[in-house]
């Protein structure tokens, strides 16, 4: 069962309002202009298992996620950009960047202030930190792919993020560089993981860790027709319970565009404390290619993951993808996966259909 650690509310919410005052103080001395945008995504995805889950449960489930993002922003005569985002939806615990996931039904997520400058922005609250911001590269299509929403349903899910062990939304202070030649470094402290409003530490499968530290370094490139991108990402934290390790992931990612081709390679090590006295090692890689031509695409991929004493998974997988409104794109996911638990349980396999439809407004 997942464990929690007491949260301390009074902490995270001094992080949170400690740029309030400059935010709404900027351009006091000055004219300044301040600008609103909103932002959203719908999913509604319908999964099916083709031949029996892994584990007992329903062989097909519907799942509907969203989130609806404001952002204001104030920027001063002199460039200096003040802003704030808040997400209203159903949270997006372990999921890509820009995917809403299925935790809750109502809660504010990544809600966040920031500053941005010549020397780099600044974002206090509840956001991803630097190494998962780094590394997250990969162009899922239509359903998602290896995050998609079919990971509901019984017995499908992987034991472990294909991004391995991050802080998360854990309420945090992040700095990031700007992009010189190419080059962007983060770093991001995180006093324990856990957030303000959206209930992150109830679905970790360890206690809670406290200070988080992660750093991230992203690169960018061209050479004719081609471009790249890769990143690496390293974090620590302490346990958070007594006796147990303390936690240790490292992140490499890569990838390369060439029109409407792209392959990518996501690899990760963790080590975190499941167990008093030892640290558990947990470790994966996926590798992904995409074509997308007009409205149309289409991903194949292949991941592995394994979390030491517990199971090994695998999985197989093909995506399709059809934007057929400026907002709106229709997907057709289909995998097959095999999990090898530990201990004398036989290895099981399954095959799992997705169709989605994903609105971006």
């Amino acid at each position: 069962m997942p464990q929690t650690a007491p949260r301390r509310r009074p902490a995270a919410l001094l992080a949170v309002t400690a740029l309030t005052p400059v935010l709404f103080g900027a351009g006091a001395a000055g004219a300044a202009d301040t600008t609103f945008d909103r932002r959203g995504v719908a999913e509604l995805a319908g999964a099916y298992a083709l031949d029996r889950p892994v584990a007992a449960g329903d062989r097909s489930g519907l799942y509907a996620a969203y989130g609806l993002t404001g952002e204001v922003e104030r920027t001063t005569d002199s460039g200096l950009s003040f802003g704030a985002v808040a997400t209203l939806g159903s949270g997006d615990y372990e999921r890509s960047l820009t995917r809403p996931g299925t935790n809750e039904t109502v809660t504010l997520n990544e809600a966040y202030l920031y500053m941005i400058s010549a020397y780099g922005q600044v974002r206090v609250g509840d956001e991803d930190g630097a190494a998962k911001r780094a590394v997250d590269l990969l162009p899922l299509i239509g359903g998602g792919q290896m995050d998609g929403l079919w990971t509901g349903l019984a017995g499908s899910a992987p034991p472990v993020d294909h991004l391995g062990r991050d802080s998360d939304d854990g309420t945090k202070i992040l700095y990031e560089t700007p992009r010189l030649l190419g080059l962007r470094a983060g770093v991001s402290w995180a006093p324990e993981r856990d957030s303000l409003v959206e209930d992150i530490a109830a679905l970790s499968p360890v206690p809670v860790e406290e200070d988080f530290w992660e750093f991230g370094l992203n690169y960018r490139t061209e050479a004719g027709r081609w471009s790249y991108e890769l990143a690496v990402g390293y974090g620590f934290a302490d346990s958070g319970g007594p006796n147990l390790a303390e936690t240790e992931t490292l992140k490499l990612a890569g990838l390369a565009i060439y029109g409407g081709f792209a392959v990518g390679a996501v690899w990760f090590m963790d080590e975190v404390g499941r167990t008093p006295g030892t640290a558990t090692e947990q470790d994966g890689v996926t590798l992904m290619g995409s074509y997308e031509n007009g409205p149309y695409g289409i991903a194949l991929w292949v991941q592995d993951a394994e979390v030491e004493r517990v199971r090994d998974w695998r999985a197989y997988g093909a995506g399709l993808s059809w934007r057929f409104t400026d907002i709106a794109t229709l997907g057709l996911d289909l995998v097959r996966f095999e999990t090898d638990p530990a201990g004398p349980a036989p290895e099981s396999t399954g095959t799992v259909a997705q169709l989605s439809v994903t609105a971006r407004f």
